[in-house]
């Protein structure tokens, strides 16, 4: 059962469903000066959490918190999130209103460093307050020409309550790491399906579970991808089955053709 730590009382809850549907807040804060990273992140556990309510048949909406924001910068950050490959919002503006659009009230609401203490411990009722820490990112490491998808990366090998700072080498590594499992996954798809490793597929479902460990799921495929006693088969079903929570595009180059030479680095 999933399991979310809320932020005040520091206890593991699991989220509360209206009509099996679980409504997500996440407040922005679109600062004039454009450092959306922050909110970008808020923005990605939404998406992550959303992820895995799918994957057990549960329906999950985001609604963005931002009474005060204009269209332009809201817009833009929605499409730097797209961009990541995250679910849109289904709704947006001050937190009664947002809630009122998505049909019911929030069973979770992401709360970031800069949120104030009344804003952390006012929601009350069953709503969870989900910690996201601080995101600031090094001259360039944005702007290296990489795939959209290594920052997306780059931000979940960190525990989504600390603070990450990405430099312009954590995202090339993050890059090649995304490079290198497509080429493998394309490879590994040309085998005969394997069912998922047993142990592998408990400690991920485990991770997940426990207040969405992604650096746990992401230090077991990197176990798995070197382990060397995976068939290929099952190699392919553990990774694509939990891109569709990652939300790397893993599978882009199945049944593209041959698949090219593995590039040195």
């Amino acid at each position: 059962m999933l399991r979310l730590v809320d932020a005040p009382s520091g206890r593991p809850v699991a989220p509360v469903m209206h009509r099996s549907v679980v409504r997500i807040g996440v407040p922005v804060a679109l600062p004039e000066d454009g450092e959306t990273l922050p909110d970008v992140r808020a923005m990605l556990t939404a998406d992550i959490l959303t992820r895995v309510l799918e994957l057990s048949g549960t329906i999950a909406y985001t609604g963005l918190i931002c009474p005060d924001a204009s269209d332009e910068r809201r817009e833009a950050l929605q499409a730097r999130a797209a961009e990541l490959g995250m679910h849109p919002a289904a709704a947006h503006g001050d937190e009664r209103g947002t809630a009122h659009d998505l049909g019911g009230p929030f069973a979770v609401r992401v709360v970031g460093p800069r949120d104030t203490v009344s804003e952390v411990n006012g929601s009350g009722g069953d709503v969870i307050r989900l910690a996201v820490g601080d995101a600031r990112a090094a001259d360039g490491a944005t702007e290296g020409g990489h795939d959209p998808l290594a920052l997306r990366l780059a931000l979940l090998t960190e525990p989504r309550t600390e603070p990450v700072h990405l430099t312009p080498a954590s995202v090339a590594a993050a890059h090649h790491t995304l490079l290198r499992w497509r080429h493998a996954v394309a490879t590994w798809a040309d085998s005969p399906s394997r069912p998922m490793p047993g142990p592998a597929r408990d400690t991920i479902r485990d991770c997940l579970e426990d207040d969405l460990d992604l650096p746990g799921v992401l230090r077991t495929l990197h176990r798995l991808e070197h382990s060397g006693d995976a068939p290929a088969g099952a190699l392919f079903e553990t990774f694509a089955y939990v891109d569709r929570v990652l939300g790397l595009d893993l599978v882009r180059d199945v049944g593209r053709g041959p698949t090219p030479p593995r590039p040195l680095t």
